[in-house]
Parts: structure tokens; sequence; C-alpha cells
């Protein structure tokens, strides 16, 4: 389909352009300088931005589909249409394992409308042998052979030490600044040739020295912060350039589901799920009781994500939004937060303390939940509407001028989406279920695949066999990662 979507306020951060008044045409899926339209969209003061991108979201997770009968988790047709309402085009799965890959992608692939990609935790039991020994070029081929393996646009630390590995008749462990160092190290070295690699972040996490964390993306950065030490700390991450995204915290007070995924059982839980999802512990889905909100954590959260703001344009890093959902909170309930941010009138519903009257702008707005997070998921063609890009356009009935209430509301239910091309969305309600949708991962020419696959044929093996299974079976089928 050719189109024309005229007369837009436009906000597009990747290519500088602040509330322009602009026209967008678009043919074969990518957006082009003009062509002669089919459909005429008239955007006269709404806004228009790339469509939006969840860098952090548990869409997928291994035992989520348990959720669904217990804790009342939505369907992936609900999770497609709940997105593409708000304007997004993207999700990413933070939390896929090489045991559980082929589950992941086989959820994402019936997840309507938007795109996907998933990234794979890396089990540092697996190779405690090769961070003792600081054997780098190991750790860097098997890395290579398993993101190709698992078709995974990045590697994600969900916990960056090694606990009670064995070595003849002792068990020793590996600290996280050990950890931590052997994989900084690899990152310096290997610049340009792997994806972005994540840290989970955790308290602990930010009592680790600085410098150490830099080559790293932060993942739900918020949810480490727990005292003031730690909050000057995460300032000082920002002050570095350290990618991050931002993990606000503001579980649902309005009857919305409140769960968490990790390895820890909560004070307020009220049921949990144990999975074991090849790691060196149990996850542990818990619904919480929602009865009690930590009012500290919330101020703590959206305080750092409005500081954010002073390095958001002159950061050497990427900040992107996230809310690390449905920890921090559940991806529905994203609008509440952006009014949040956008409107300070609005925060008095998200927490009891003071917080600055700094706002964003539609333009910043933009920068967190489209330009950083393409950046940080190296998506080149998303995240902006320059030429050739793919042609994902959320469109908004809303202004600089649109506050509280209204502002959530419009932001709930975006006016237009267009998605590689086609509508999808009007005035909130889905009119084209069937839209072309993708799996974007990181990808690894042949050659460099075959020849990491015979350098490291001992290690790979070892770990496949502590599961039992060959690599072939370990290996996402390519049904799941084509275009359809």
């Amino acid at each position: 389909m050719k189109l024309h979507i005229k007369n837009g306020t436009v906000y597009d951060p990747a290519n500088g352009i602040e509330g322009d008044k602009m026209d967008i045409f678009v043919a074969d899926g990518k957006i082009v300088d003009e062509t002669k339209p089919e459909v005429i969209i008239d955007a006269t003061a709404k806004t228009v931005m790339p469509g939006g991108i969840d860098v952090h979201s548990h869409v997928a997770t291994y035992g989520l589909n348990v959720t669904r009968f217990t804790f009342g988790f939505p369907t992936l047709n609900e999770i497609g249409l709940a997105y593409a309402r708000m304007g997004y085009t993207h999700v990413n799965e933070p939390l896929m394992t090489l045991n559980t890959a082929s589950y992941v992608h086989h959820e994402l692939s019936g997840i309507p409308v938007v795109d996907t990609s998933a990234s794979l935790v890396l089990s540092l039991y697996d190779i405690d042998k090769e961070i003792r020994e600081r054997d780098k070029e190991s750790v860097k081929n098997l890395l290579l052979f398993l993101l190709d393996l698992t078709k995974s646009i990045g590697v994600n630390l969900y916990d960056a030490r090694v606990k009670y590995a064995k070595s003849g008749f002792f068990y020793r462990d590996i600290s996280i600044n050990k950890c931590l160092e052997f994989f900084s190290d690899l990152i310096k070295t290997e610049s340009g040739n792997m994806p972005n690699m994540q840290l989970k972040t955790y308290p602990a996490l930010l009592d680790e020295p600085t410098d150490v964390l830099t080559p790293f993306w932060l993942a739900h950065i918020g949810s480490g912060i727990d005292n003031d030490e730690r909050y000057e700390a995460a300032k000082e991450i920002l002050k570095k350039g350290v990618a991050v995204d931002l993990g606000i915290y503001c579980p649902s007070q309005n009857g919305d589901i409140n769960m968490s995924i990790g390895y820890d059982i909560f004070d307020t839980t009220e049921k949990f799920i144990s999975v074991d999802i090849g790691l060196e512990k149990p996850l542990i889905f818990s619904k919480l009781s929602g009865k009690k909100k930590q009012d500290k954590k919330v101020y703590y959260s959206l305080l750092f994500a409005l500081e954010a703001l002073e390095h958001l344009s002159s950061s050497s890093g990427c900040i992107s939004f996230s809310t690390d959902s449905p920890n921090g909170c559940f991806f529905p309930a994203y609008p509440t937060i952006f009014a949040g941010l956008l409107d300070h009138d609005s925060r008095k519903e998200l927490t009891n303390e003071e917080l600055p009257r700094t706002e964003y702008s539609l333009y910043e707005f933009a920068q967190i939940t489209r330009t950083n997070p393409a950046r940080q998921l190296g998506l080149r063609n998303k995240g902006h509407l320059g030429l050739d890009a793919d042609a994902d356009i959320a469109i908004y009935d809303i202004g600089e001028n649109t506050e509280g209430k209204e502002l959530e509301r419009r932001l709930s239910s975006c006016s237009c989406l267009v998605k590689g091309g086609e509508v999808v969305i009007k005035e909130g309600k889905l009119v084209n279920e069937g839209v072309s949708k993708k799996r974007f991962y990181f990808e690894i020419g042949d050659d460099e695949i075959e020849a990491a696959k015979q350098k490291q044929r001992e290690l790979i093996d070892r770990i496949c066999n502590r599961r039992s299974f060959r690599a072939e079976h370990l290996k996402v089928d390519d049904c799941f990662i084509q275009s359809y």
C-alpha cells in the first residue's frame, strides 16, 4: 500500500526532527521521498512518531503459560493488541535460555501484529572454567555459536556470578566483580563484533565499581535502587554514559495483575510457581497481593527517570524506557507512567513523595520509547522516520499541552498505527490482524559460525551434554524466524 500521512507534527529524534509540520510518504513497507498515494491519512494537529519499541518485557518467558491459568496473565492475542493500541510495533523478550529457546520463539510467533526478538540469558555455570582461566577467545566463539543457535538478538547476564562450581572435591564461587571484569574485557576487545550485553540490575550490582559496569547495558536499573547510596551510584552510571533502561517501579493499584518474575519469593506473595529454565536456580513466578505499594521504590525510580533527562541528549550511552514488565509495572499500564513523565500533575497518582516538576517533552518521550530502544537492540531500520526506514508509524491525538487523564487515555489508544506500511489500528481499534511481522536476531556470517563451531567443539559438547542434548536438538527451527 502507498500512503501519504499529511500535516502531522513529527517527532523523530534520530533525524533531529522536533515537532516540525511534515508529510510522510510510504511505499512497499518503507518510508520514501514521495509517491502517488492510494490512501491519505490526515494527521493535522496530531503527533506522529516512529512505532514504539519495548526493549525489555516478559511476554514469552518459559512458564508464563501457566500464569495465564493461575494469575490471569494475558493471552498472546491480547499482548499483541495491547501493544498495537499503545502505538508499539516491536517487543523484546529478555529471558530466553538455551533450554527454552525453541519454546520462547514458538510463543513469540503467536503474538500478532508486533515484531519480536529475544535475548539469550547466559548461564555462567557453563563457562566457569573459561572465566577462571580468562579464556576470552573461547567464550567469544561460544557466544557467536549460541547466538546463531538460539536466534537471539543479544546476550543477558541474569546473575553475574558463579556459585558452587565444582572443582575436584571442592566447590568454588566466582565473584560478581571477577565475572564483570572478564566480560568487560571481552566486550572491549570484541567491540563491533558482538551485540550489546545486558546485565540484570539488582541492588548488589550497584555496589560494584562504576568503571567495570561501563561497557554493559544495565537492564531495568531502577529495580536496583533501594537506598540513597545506590541512587547516587546509579546517577554516577548515567554520568559515565552507560546504556540503561529505566526499570520504573509502579505496581498497579487498580486491580490489574501484580506479579513478579525472579529468583525470590516476596513477603506480599499470594501464590507462586517454580519453573526450571536451565539456570542455577529455578525461576519463581509470584502473584503479589497488590494492596501495599512500596512508595520508596516508586519514588526512587521516578526520580531517577526525571533526573535522567539531564543526560538524555548529551549521553554517549543510551537511555530507554522500561518497567521490567510485569515486575515494575504491567505493560498495559505504561500510559499511566507516560502521563506521569510528560505531566507533573499526573504524578500524584503514582507516589505520595515530592518529585521535581521536570517534565519530558514529546521529543524526549520519542527518544526513550523509540530511538534509543532501536539503538540498544541494533535495529537499524526501526525507531526513526528517515528514508528507507521500515514504515512503522504511530499517530496520537495529543500535543505538548495535552494533560492528565486525557493524555493517558490517548496514549493508551493511538489514533492510527501503520506497521510495515499497512494500517493496523484506527481510533484504537484493530483493523488488520493479519499484518506481516518479523523476528529479529543478531545475524552472523555462516563462515564465522562454522569457524566458531570448530574451534569450540569440546566446549559446545560439554554444555550440551550437561543438558543431555546434542546442539542440533537445541537449535531454533527456521520456521520461527521467517517473516509471516
